[in-house]
């Protein structure tokens, strides 16, 4: 075993940046909490460089999310070369992306390097019941549910006090702007209600017909955990709107707003669906709402008028996250999955190329019929 002072080492390739939220939520967090060693084996420079050397270090290799690709094929042939156990992490359904996500397309072209790591990992890790199911239909290799862990000393603040002012944060990237549209109509009837008493901030982006309304405030996405964790307790936000539109893909999701907004002390509305029926009690620590616009301005409202009720949840989930669902109450059992394949040598799975050969087969095909057809008409 390579040890640092008798710590398991991990090396981790990436399709996200060591500093992002994806990386830091499901292995550098939880796993430096069990006090593992951690070499980060993807370097994001003006070009991107993998380094073979680190997985050579460790006990045990970790594969996340969409870094199987065209581009890291030649990388991981080396990675399953070393015959070290190998784990793959998967916190969404990339391999069956709505075709209305703003990432569909690009994400299609990972489809077959995900399907070929899907069958060589050792062991495969994934944030929910849901995406599990989902993803068995792709390997015969074990699935393991390792629900999302929050670093709550990252995030911890009492619950704000009350003023006149009252401020709601609605978190997320362009991606959102389905979820969004579930809560627009309601947001515009609560702000001709309460005037200027009421603020909106879109932490990351906004959508367009409420982009300058001047009760509206956009401030632009934090991709770096740390200092994103910092700016959200820095807002000042009374309460958090959590909208998710009820789809497949959707349902595969985590908790990790609830987690996160729970341990800065934030209240909040989230869409009566998974992830989010399935962790929060209603009305004891958060608001589950049908996604209607009635619906949604009256949880609204009862955020505004009832701060002791809201205050109740907010210490109430604070104190659910903390105990159950943090990096200081449950890393080992998180890193205990990881730890399960070390000391253990990778054995290639017959024919799991498969999809990479299909894959480059059709590209072939394309590229013939492409430069055939072009000729043909010059």
């Amino acid at each position: 075993m390579s040890t640092h002072s008798n710590r398991p080492t991990a090396t981790v390739y990436s399709g996200d940046h060591e500093t992002g939220a994806c990386a830091t939520i499901r292995i550098l967090d939880p796993l430096r909490a069990d006090n593992w060693n951690l070499l980060w084996g993807k370097q994001i420079n003006k070009k991107e460089s993998f380094d073979i050397e680190l997985a050579r270090q460790a006990d045990v290799i970790i594969i996340q999310r969409q870094f199987p690709s065209e581009s890291t094929e030649k990388i991981l042939k080396s990675i399953l070369e070393l015959q070290k156990p190998i784990v793959y992490e998967l916190d969404d359904l990339l391999l069956e992306l709505p075709r209305n996500h703003p990432s569909h397309y690009s994400f299609k072209r990972h489809d077959p390097f995900i399907k070929w790591i899907l069958k060589e990992a050792d062991i495969i890790t994934v944030s929910t019941k849901p995406l599990k199911e989902a993803i068995s239909k792709y390997t015969s290799k074990p699935i393991q549910v390792k629900p999302n862990l929050i670093n709550f000393d990252l995030f911890m603040q009492r619950p704000k006090p009350r003023n006149e002012s009252f401020k709601f944060l609605v978190s997320g990237t362009s991606t959102h702007q389905k979820d969004w549209a579930i809560i627009e109509e309601a947001l515009i009837m609560l702000l001709n209600k309460y005037k200027e008493q009421v603020n909106i901030v879109f932490f990351g982006d906004t959508p367009k017909n409420l982009a300058h309304h001047d009760s509206v405030n956009v401030i632009p996405f934090q991709p770096n955990y740390v200092d994103y964790a910092s700016q959200l307790k820095g807002l000042g936000i009374d309460a958090a709107l959590t909208p998710l539109e009820n789809t497949s893909f959707n349902q595969k999701k985590s908790n990790i707003k609830w987690l996160e907004y729970s341990a800065a002390g934030i209240p909040g509305a989230y869409s009566d669906i998974t992830p989010y029926n399935t962790c929060i009690s209603h009305e004891q620590t958060g608001l589950l709402v049908k996604n209607d616009s009635t619906s949604w301005f009256n949880a609204m409202v009862k955020l505004i008028e009832n701060p002791v009720q809201a205050n109740m949840m907010a210490e109430n989930a604070q104190e659910l996250v903390r105990t159950q669902y943090s990096v200081e109450s449950s890393a080992k059992d998180f890193s205990s999955t990881i730890g399960s394949v070390v000391g253990k040598s990778h054995k290639p799975s017959r024919f799991s190329m498969l999809p990479v050969y299909q894959n480059h087969i059709k590209n072939n095909v394309n590229r013939w019929i492409e430069r055939n057809v072009t000729w043909r008409f010059k």
